[in-house]
């Protein structure tokens, strides 16, 4: 490696590192696992990527590729600043950055490196290096500058997001794995999550949608960009308030295991299917998306300053009702149903399936017995919520 220049990114002070590396040097540093913990592309099959393939083969040069140094990295990394070798050294360890952009680029590098193929003599990769450890900083620099530099969805940042900054999503909100679909397991304890199951939360959280259209590039962009185009302490106060509530969810999906484990059945994705009464309730993708969506159209992040006080006693009014619902499931017994769980179903399962999409009408249902539930800061039964809701 040899570090060619440094910068700074003034809009959210991070520090940039240039380098050039061989294509070997590039694949040691991001080591064997570098696809381990990606979520957001899949390895594709189109021409343009066999052209490119070829294109290396005869020595092109490759757009630069972006990496971010892990946050558990970058106190060591920016005290190396200054000392070129130091440094050097450091950021060539493998397996200590995330690939942000040139995941493609790399799966062909790799392909060929396996196919025993012998790099050119002189070829060399463009590597930026971000190196910052402020989670809030990084949530602005991926998702908001990365949707002004690359035709991306909105989901797809989100996933880059969650993919790149796991580690320090899972230190702030404290004491919860967050696993990929390839590792996902039956849970045996609480507080385990589906990185899928919380970037859909967060999706719905910054759009405020139950129906989040991961297909569909422009109903997502329509849905999200006015969340985008808030300003820099806006988004960090947003992603902010999200792990807050994080931590109640966390905290809920405690008591819920605890409560309903008895109810537990002998497949984790039969008890979605068949009955919402279930220990891993707060995994599912509809129940995630439904809390974080109900607690965004009721009580937004941010807003003018009117709306900012409306929203702020929204918001107390929102986590004293959950508050008060953690609460409430920890002095239930075991086997008991104190979400009354049961009512929900009978209230979902009543519609017909032939009229409506069952997934759709189970998120707004959840949804809007929740804000019901939030209106009463917690004063009514969640029975009462989910009528309310229903009618």
């Amino acid at each position: 490696m040899k570090i060619i220049g440094e910068a700074k990114d003034l809009r959210s002070d991070t520090q940039i590192i240039y380098a050039q590396v061989t294509p070997d040097e590039y694949l040691r540093i991001v080591g064997n696992d570098y696809g381990s913990f990606v979520i957001q592309r899949k390895r594709e099959a189109h021409k343009a990527y066999g052209r490119l393939k070829d294109d290396i083969r005869l020595g092109a040069s490759l757009p630069t590729i972006t990496l971010a140094l892990k946050p558990e990295f970058v106190d060591d990394a920016k005290k190396a600043i200054g000392d070129e070798a130091g440094l050097t050294k450091y950021l060539s360890m493998p397996g200590r950055c995330n690939i942000l952009d040139g995941l493609q680029r790399t799966y062909i590098l790799d392909d060929l490196k396996k196919e025993d193929y012998y790099f050119k003599e002189g070829q060399k990769l463009l590597l930026e290096i971000w190196i910052e450890s402020d989670l809030e900083k990084l949530v602005y620099r991926i998702i908001v500058l990365n949707a002004g530099q690359k035709p991306m969805s909105a989901r797809h940042q989100i996933e880059l997001l969650f993919a790149s900054l796991h580690k320090a999503i899972e230190n702030e909100i404290g004491s919860i794995t967050l696993v990929t679909e390839r590792d996902q397991k039956r849970r045996r304890k609480p507080r385990i999550y589906p990185l899928q199951v919380v970037v859909s939360g967060y999706q719905a959280f910054v759009s405020g949608a139950t129906e989040l259209n991961k297909d569909n590039l422009i109903s997502q962009k329509l849905q999200v960009d006015n969340a985008l185009d808030m300003g820099e302490t806006s988004i960090r106060e947003q992603f902010s308030d999200f792990i807050d509530y994080f931590k109640i969810y966390a905290k809920l999906d405690e008591e819920v295991f605890r409560v309903y484990s008895s109810a537990d059945g002998n497949n984790q994705e039969d008890d979605e299917k068949s009955n919402l009464r279930s220990p891993h309730w707060l995994t599912s993708e509809n129940t995630c998306i439904s809390f974080f969506a109900s607690i965004a159209q009721y009580a937004p992040s941010g807003g003018g300053s009117a709306s900012e006080s409306i929203n702020a006693k929204k918001q107390r009014r929102t986590k004293s009702a959950l508050n008060k619902l953690v609460e409430d499931i920890s002095q239930s017994a075991p086997g008991s149903d104190p979400l009354q769980l049961e009512e929900l179903d009978a209230i979902r399962m009543g519609k017909s399936a032939r009229k409506i999409n069952v997934g759709t009408y189970t998120r707004r249902l959840l949804a809007n017995g929740l804000k019901e539930y939030f209106r009463a800061e917690g004063d009514i039964t969640l029975v009462e919520a989910w009528n309310l809701a229903a009618d």
